[in-house]
């Protein structure tokens, strides 16, 4: 074998699908030369179906399934120590390239008896040049001026951008140093003398330390102009968001400290670690100012309306309103109507509106009950508090609804749901659901499922799409967009709902429960007797979250007041707990089965919710725990322990 093509893919079934087909055509030319390869695709669990749309459409490719995530390094390594190419070429799933490249680097390559390593020219989907198609050695004083942009005042300087070899042509083959994961061609023999890639990097970083070994071992690394391709940059990583951002500096610190040492090594950690926390402060802006964006346009235009409306009252009315007390006062009424819409859940997500009104309510009552006891100057007419209550909703409409609409487009109201559920089961989930649709759902003649079990099922029957298991839910509901899913009650268990529900605690997710067996479950008012459950009410809600955490304060306070007393009670060590919850390092309630959850709360907890009973009934208390959770049913758990002077004791995990 010539040359072995090697792609690691993770969740890029169609980019796969067109890197394939220029792959097959590219090995066409190649063998028209005499010449042959073969392809690998290293799947790192995905859930999208790449690997069925690999077994049906490319049946030649080798095809390698993992069972989990193991990153670039550690899956691009076991094809490569199972391929047999002279030469081996790492390519990015997300590329493209032409009919001719094969053949015209393994050309190029043959004639250079130093060559290690090849990188060529990458284009963006729109042509542009990609600068990372040649690189140099990140030395200190080049990871300077690259993470801190000064790059681009000079783009053509040998000094301000040695990271990109900006000085060098882009249209002449020419030694470099660094070159690209996404095309990075390599000769076997090179690759038996200095090692594969380094596994302690997950992504990022390590085709910068495999073609520094390749330069260090004597070999050339070359950029060869006379082909180029296509890179669709980022689809393979989403190299945009944070975390992606944050993998690409731990990286730099691994090559860091691999081949710097002494100050430059010391220098090269520092600068890292600044750009980490500028990123991590830009992005915490973001984050604030998105969230924020709702909440500023709902009291400006509150406050605005009242301020209208007690100028047109007042011309009505024939009052001289005081506008030194009045601004500030229609402020103050605004504030209180939003903290209240806050409490009560109406900016979370997803939408709920009967938290929005709810919270629209208990405002009007909190203003209308301390109105006697308002300062004179500031006591209006009750009637700007009925204006409030009735342009509120207008308001909370126009800006969760018209604004969105605008800006997005509309949305498909319908749902796209994934089931959970064994095979057995699931068609007999789809007709109950079905008969309670209010709509046609989404793809409904296609159903999407993960399985229950650890194993990923078969893709046998054509009305099921199997896209993984359980554990799977957070990358379907990412890839997919999924608004619904639904739980198979019988082949799936209370525990395991749980801590499915707890791992998409931060999705805009309907979850469901469909009871193919008339198993029923004892809710808030007693046995339910429908055959799906709503669980929209559930622990992991921002509401649910938010009245535990007031909860867990109120109580580390009365602790805290009434110390002597538990102290004589011989309860002195609730004081311990009560610091530790009010620092935000647990929750007074809370059961093991959360451990999952991305929540604070599920990480340490005081008491347990449930205790002393079987396994059966502990998954039956425990899900209607999580379904109708109520801060009341912490505060039995507390006052039971209280009163029974129970021992405490820290529970859950670090």
């Amino acid at each position: 074998m010539d040359v072995s093509v090697i792609i690691v893919n993770y969740n890029v079934e169609h980019f796969l699908s067109q890197c394939l087909l220029s792959v097959d055509r590219s090995i066409q030319v190649l063998r028209e030369q005499g010449l042959d390869g073969d392809v690998w695709v290293v799947d790192n669990h995905s859930v999208d179906g790449s690997c069925a749309m690999v077994r049906n459409q490319f049946p030649h490719v080798k095809l390698m399934e993992l069972d989990e995530n193991l990153g670039f390094s550690k899956a691009n390594n076991l094809a490569i120590t199972q391929s047999k190419g002279r030469w081996v070429l790492l390519l990015n799933p997300d590329t493209i390239i032409q009919e001719d490249t094969l053949w015209k680097c393994i050309s190029y390559a043959d004639s250079q008896p130093q060559l290690g390593g090849l990188g060529v020219p990458m284009l963006d989907g729109a042509g542009r040049f990609l600068p990372e198609s040649k690189r140099g050695i990140p030395t200190p004083e080049a990871a300077f001026w690259k993470i801190s942009g000064l790059y681009k005042l000079a783009p053509k300087s040998a000094k301000l951008n040695r990271y990109y070899l900006g000085h060098l042509p882009i249209d002449q083959s020419q030694k470099i140093e660094i070159l690209s994961g996404a095309f990075m061609w390599m000769k076997r023999s090179v690759l038996d003398e200095v090692g594969l890639l380094d596994e302690s990097y997950f992504m990022y970083g390590e085709d910068i330390d495999l073609s520094w070994r390749i330069m260090k071992g004597g070999w050339e690394n070359h950029f060869f102009a006379d082909t180029s391709i296509i890179h669709y940059k980022g689809e393979s990583t989403k190299k945009g968001s944070l975390n992606y951002v944050l993998v690409f500096y731990r990286a730099m610190q691994i090559f860091a400290r691999n081949h710097f040492a002494g100050p430059r090594g010391r220098a090269m950690h520092a600068l890292i670690q600044m750009a980490i926390y500028f990123r991590a402060i830009i992005a915490i802006i973001s984050r604030v100012w998105r969230n924020s964006i709702t909440p500023l346009l709902d009291a400006c235009l509150t406050w605005g309306l009242l301020v209208a409306f007690l100028h047109y009252y007042g011309q009505w009315q024939g009052i001289d309103y005081d506008w030194n007390w009045a601004l500030p006062a229609t402020a103050v009424y605004t504030l209180v109507w939003l903290v209240a819409i806050k409490v009560q859940g109406g900016y979370d997500r997803p939408l709920r509106w009967r938290n929005l009104l709810k919270g629209v309510a208990i405002g009007t009552m909190v203003l209308l009950a301390t109105y006697g006891l308002l300062p004179e100057a500031i006591r209006f007419s009750r009637a700007v508090f009925i204006f409030g209550m009735a342009s509120l909703p207008l308001v909370m409409f126009l800006t969760r609804v018209v604004l969105p609409l605008v800006r997005s487009g509309v949305r498909d109201p319908r749902p796209k749901r994934l089931f959970i559920s064994g095979p057995d089961d699931l068609d007999a989930i789809q007709s109950m659901v079905r008969s309670s649709d209010v709509m046609e759902p989404i793809e409904f003649d296609i159903a999407h499922a993960l399985s229950p079990e650890g194993k990923m099922l078969e893709n046998s029957n054509e009305d099921i799409r199997w896209l993984g298991t359980i554990d799977d839910l957070n990358e379907a509901i990412r890839i997919h967009q999924f608004n619904e899913v639904i739980i198979s009650g019988k082949d799936v268990s209370s525990s395991a709902m749980i801590r499915a529900m707890a791992k998409a605690n931060q999705t805009d997710v309907r979850f469901r429960i469909a009871w193919t067996d008339r198993e029923q479950i004892v809710g808030e008012g007693g046995p339910e007797k429908s055959g799906i459950d709503d669980l929209d009410r559930a622990i992991f809600t921002a509401k649910a979250r938010r009245a535990k955490r007031i909860l867990d304060v109120l109580v580390s306070i009365f602790v805290f007041i009434g110390f002597p007393i538990l102290f004589m009670r011989k309860q002195g060590n609730w004081l311990a707990r009560a610091l530790e919850i009010i620092l935000g390092q647990g929750t007074w309630v809370g059961f093991d089965e959360m451990k999952d959850s991305n929540a604070r709360f599920a990480s340490e907890f005081v008491f347990q919710r449930v205790e002393n009973v079987g396994d059966r009934e502990k998954e039956r208390v425990l899900l209607t725990y999580v379904r109708d959770y109520r801060w009341t049913m912490d505060l039995q758990v507390i006052w039971e322990a209280l009163i029974s002077q129970s021992a405490i004791h820290r529970h859950g995990h670090n």
